[in-house]
């Protein structure tokens, strides 16, 4: 049976009377209660409660940032500020300037304060001790001139639409910065062009001028590619301690571009995204980041994974769009070393699963999205597989039973959006052949075969089950789950039974 539920300790149990207490508190809108409240809770539980009430769908906007004023205090340490309109903007960041002083972690998503750099900036110079700043969209040249004070930034989030521009972004230099969240996936641009005095042009039409700044303006369009990955060598140099460039998928041609302006230098990348690898870019990469531990590629030219051998801390593996006969001879070479690996868009052919079990043995973690899967060597197991997802994915009853059966340290089986075929047989044949004594997670979004027996067959024979979904894409009634539900609560057993 499913584990049971562990008694609540009684700091929970304190904590949730005392948000009872001043969600009616705050209702109220008294402040001698706000005052005693605020007096008499330690900082951790402070801390604790600005978390839960902050994203508290059924408290308004006006009593969240009453929460915000309440809660946080000199000596917080984290602030994520969650969603607020408009109106809330500054008078957010003004409560921040006044009691953020040591905050370590600073998220601003769910708040659009792009409008406001001054005070943005200010909040920033004011918190020195930070460790993450998460401003996704919102960052400028002032912004990014007052990140370059903090002393102590590992993480930092500027991704999205850019509001910095070349000379901007060029300043960027931090001795601890370790994760940079850059640009948007897909586009290998990230800021903008420096305003230029722009030359006064004649207006009549089909003019040679005009055809000229046309072909200009091209010439401009072709170059300011390469001008970023120009821009994101010299970035990379300015952040010695930098492991993880996160969003940007082009990264590999900036480390082309970093070979030939310092073909010794030697990066600390742990994680690394591009896209159209060529042959030449990926000897750059192996060449200037030896530390490589996880690298995506999307739609890598021929005779690329080839070189992944090379890099021998490699553990992570995600491709987009490649051949899967080059994709499986090269994981004959090094897919002893892979621990995780991510499919998608691989659709020429079928992915025989039994193939990864030989290839890659020591893998705990495999996420496949819009592949054509099978599994013919009922002989083959994932000794050491504990996740596997399907999304998407053409595969069959037959595929999804196999890795079931041979995959006896399997906690998480995720199959999203492709068709279960598997009956309350098929379940009840592997509870009683006790291969899912290590499952903790199933989610079958679209099984429309399986009824409430499969669902109390696994509560009853899976000893670490805690989650089982989506049960609205299963033949399930709403009076099912109101009886599997009252089951759990009777037997209390720790198993959450979700619809879609």
């Amino acid at each position: 049976m499913s584990p049971k539920k562990l008694i609540i300790s009684l700091q929970q149990k304190c904590l949730k009377i005392v948000y009872n207490k001043l969600y009616y508190a705050i209702d109220d809108e008294d402040p001698n209660a706000y005052l005693a409240i605020r007096k008499c809770l330690p900082r951790n539980s402070l801390l604790d409660l600005l978390k839960r009430l902050s994203h508290a769908e059924n408290l308004d906007r006006y009593t969240r940032f009453n929460c915000l004023q309440l809660l946080l205090r000199e000596g917080s340490r984290e602030l994520d500020t969650g969603i607020f309109p408009r109106i809330y903007y500054d008078k957010i960041l003004k409560v921040i300037l006044d009691r953020g002083q040591r905050l370590q972690h600073l998220n601003f998503k769910g708040v659009w304060i792009r409008d406001f750099p001054d005070l943005l900036s200010k909040v920033i110079r004011n918190s020195p001790g930070l460790k993450t700043l998460i401003i996704p969209q919102m960052a400028n040249n002032e912004v990014l001139e007052a990140i370059n004070t903090l002393e102590y930034l590992t993480v930092l989030d500027i991704s999205g639409e850019s509001y910095f521009t070349v000379n901007g972004i060029k300043k960027l230099s931090n001795k601890t910065l370790q994760v940079l969240d850059l640009g948007y996936a897909g586009d290998s641009c990230f800021c903008q062009e420096d305003e230029l005095e722009e030359p006064e042009l004649e207006e009549e039409e089909g003019s040679e001028d005009e055809e000229n700044e046309e072909e200009e303006l091209n010439e401009f369009e072709d170059g300011t590619e390469e001008r970023d990955f120009q821009l994101l060598a010299e970035i990379i140099e300015n952040l010695p301690a930098l492991i993880s460039l996160k969003t940007y998928s082009f990264t590999g041609n900036a480390i082309s571009v970093l070979k030939g302006m310092n073909p010794n230098y030697k990066t600390n990348l742990k994680f690394l995204h591009d896209s159209n690898t060529s042959v030449d870019i990926m000897d750059s990469v192996v060449s200037l980041c030896p530390d490589l531990e996880d690298i995506h590629l999307e739609e890598a030219e021929s005779d690329v994974l080839e070189d992944l051998y090379k890099l021998s801390k490699l553990n992570t593996l995600q491709l987009t769009k490649c051949y899967i006969d080059e994709f499986l001879f090269s994981l004959d070479i090094f897919g002893g070393q892979l621990q995780v690996l991510k499919l998608n868009n691989m659709t020429e052919t079928h992915l025989d699963l039994s193939d990864l079990c030989i290839s890659a043995p020591n893998l705990h973690t495999i996420e496949l999205y819009q592949m054509k899967l099978a599994f013919t060597n009922k002989d083959n197991y994932f000794g050491n597989l504990n996740n596997m997802d399907f999304s998407y994915c053409e595969t069959t009853s037959d595929t999804m039973l196999s890795v079931l059966r041979n995959s006896p340290s399997l906690k998480v089986f995720r199959v999203l959006e492709c068709l279960v075929n598997l009956s309350d047989k098929d379940i009840f044949d592997l509870c009683s052949e006790r291969k899912l004594e290590s499952l903790e997670k199933l989610w079958f979004s679209s099984a429309g075969t399986l009824t409430a027996a499969s669902v109390e067959m696994l509560m009853e024979s899976c000893p670490n089950l805690v989650q089982i979904g989506e049960l609205d894409g299963w033949d399930v009634t709403k009076e099912d789950m109101v009886d599997l539900r009252a089951v759990i609560k009777a037997t209390n057993i720790d198993l959450k039974i979700t619809p879609r």
